[in-house]
């Protein structure tokens, strides 16, 4: 039996006996309001059991490649990527057109490395798609020492939520032209003869991208910057950068984690650090919710997820916490196949299936409509 197995089967015995005395601490009334959080919690130990019990899945390649400089691109300095795809023949997964294999890009959070969503990358791959993702900007050794700089969410006056603002902006857009510029090396690496074979069958003309955290709004804005960015998904991500004002046109997928949306009190609060946050997160949930309106986007809100869960990190020991509000294995299976039904309708054709169709439901799945969100003209522009 795998070593992971026993890994978890302790966590599961320190947890359960943890829990048990913690119940017989408190009082009767309390032990039944916190009843459903330990049937949580119960689900996500069995969770984590069976997916350390299961068998590694065959069929997707996983490979690191380092993308040369590219000539009179939008940065000069070497690219690391990672790259998931199938090990099947990638005929087997062209779209209805028949253009090839489709190609998604990943950006992850702020600070974050390329592989901080390996799991739910490997699940597209064996989907039958090509996953491309690159670091963040604060992880590239050249950017750090040409004085690229941590970004800080700094909310305690209005001097620094306009800076946060004005560096949010910049990192965004600058994250966001690397991608592209990732596009463009690979177009070019496609072209020489002693490219990849995988390479070959690859659609780089109408590709996909998502993220997690700021990642998500790199995704939008970098679908501004190029025309073959045509489905952006935001994993519970705020907006900056041109795709906080209206420039996105591509379709968008918006999966957020359950926090709680700011009232008009919060947004007027006297304590800056509150206020400010607040105001931000309402500016971003009234741009979110505009895109989300179109034709062929979606809007939905994982119940009792928090920001974790929208990548790999809540399925760590370290989070086992945030397992009394949301199974996490079972969160990632919905995140994952909200994704393919996204990215199969438009990058190959597909009709609407899954979170697509207006039938689904699915439990700890809420849909936009059936949130009350903040009227437009509600929304507070940064002071």
């Amino acid at each position: 039996m795998r070593a992971s197995y026993w890994r978890w089967a302790g966590a599961a015995l320190v947890l359960s006996v943890a829990i048990a005395v913690a119940l017989s601490m408190v009082g009767e009334e309390m032990s039944r309001s916190v009843g459903g959080r330990i049937a949580t919690m119960a689900s996500s130990l069995v969770s984590q059991l069976r997916r350390s019990m299961a068998a590694a899945e065959p069929g997707v390649v996983h490979q690191t490649l380092v993308l040369a400089e590219g000539a009179g691109g939008h940065t000069a300095e070497r690219i690391t990527i990672d790259i998931w795809r199938a090990r099947v023949e990638q005929d087997d997964f062209s779209d209805v057109g028949g253009s090839g294999t489709a190609l998604l890009f990943y950006t992850p959070g702020s600070g974050k490395q390329r592989t901080d969503n390996a799991t739910t990358a490997a699940a597209l791959a064996r989907l039958g798609y090509v996953v491309v993702a690159l670091d963040d900007v604060e992880q590239v050794p050249e950017l750090v020492s040409a004085g690229v700089r941590p970004l800080l969410f700094d909310f305690t006056s209005e001097a620094a939520y306009k800076i946060t603002l004005d560096s949010a902006d910049e990192k965004v857009h600058r994250q966001a032209l690397r991608l592209v510029e990732v596009l463009d090396r690979l177009a070019e690496l496609r072209r020489r003869p002693d490219g990849p074979s995988w390479l070959e069958s690859v659609s780089l003309d109408r590709v996909g991208a998502f993220g997690w955290s700021l990642g998500g709004s790199t995704a939008a804005e970098a679908s501004v910057l190029d025309p073959r960015i045509i489905a952006v998904a935001n994993l519970d991500g705020w907006l900056f950068g041109r795709a906080a004002h209206g420039a996105v046109t591509a379709p968008y997928l918006l999966m957020l984690s359950d926090f709680p949306f700011p009232s008009d009190a919060e947004a007027d609060d006297a304590t800056p650090a509150r206020r400010y946050e607040a105001r931000l997160t309402r500016r971003d949930l009234t741009e979110e919710f505009q895109l989300v309106q179109r034709p062929g986007s979606l809007g939905i809100r994982l119940v009792g997820a928090v920001h974790e869960n929208l990548s790999d990190f809540a399925l760590g020991l370290s989070f086992w916490r945030s397992w009394l509000r949301a199974d996490p294995v079972r969160t990632k299976a919905i995140i994952e196949a909200c994704l393919a039904s996204f990215f199969d309708h438009h990058l190959r054709g597909r009709l609407p299936a899954g979170c697509l169709e207006e039938a689904y439901i699915a439990d700890g799945v809420q849909r936009f409509r059936t949130i009350e969100w903040p009227r437009p003209q509600a929304a507070r522009a940064p002071t």
